[in-house]
Formats: structure tokens, sequence, C-alpha cells
């Protein structure tokens, strides 16, 4: 079965983007739901970097903890799940 990577959306296996975690064209998740939990844990690593690099000091990770105030705001979250 398939679905679509939910960091590159509908339409992005046509460009061979099939799975966040894998090279183009291969998929590492095994089902939709291990791609969502995988999905969600690495927003939340994403997010604890860029607050961590803000609160170094980072401008760069300033700016970017000033405008992702929550792990779902990153990686093309779908807003009709979970």
């Amino acid at each position: 079965m398939a679905w679509d990577c939910q960091a590159y959306g509908a339409g992005a296996d046509a460009f061979g983007a099939r799975c966040f975690f894998a090279e183009p064209g291969e998929r590492l998740c095994t089902a939709e739901g291990e791609c969502r939990t995988r999905m969600a844990a690495e927003r939340v690593r994403v997010f604890e970097r860029i607050h961590a690099l803000a609160a170094d000091g980072d401008p760069v990770g300033q700016y970017l903890a000033a405008e992702f105030t929550h792990p779902d705001q990153l990686l093309n979250r779908p807003q009709d799940t979970e």
C-alpha cells in the first residue's frame, strides 16, 4: 500500500520523494502509522535543536525559535491528523 510521506505531501512520490528517512525513490516506513510516528518524533527533535541553538545565542536559532513555537509547525504536518 502506498501513502504520501507527511514531510513531502501529496504528489511528491512522482519526483522520487517517497520517504523523508530514505534515499530518493525508496521508503523506510512500512506503514502509514509508522510514517506518522517517525515524523512526529523528527518534528520534536528538530524543534528541540532549534530551541537549543536559540538558548545558546545563535541568531538563526533565535529567529527560527520565534517563527516555530510548536513542533507541529515543522515538516509539513497535516492539520487534519492526530
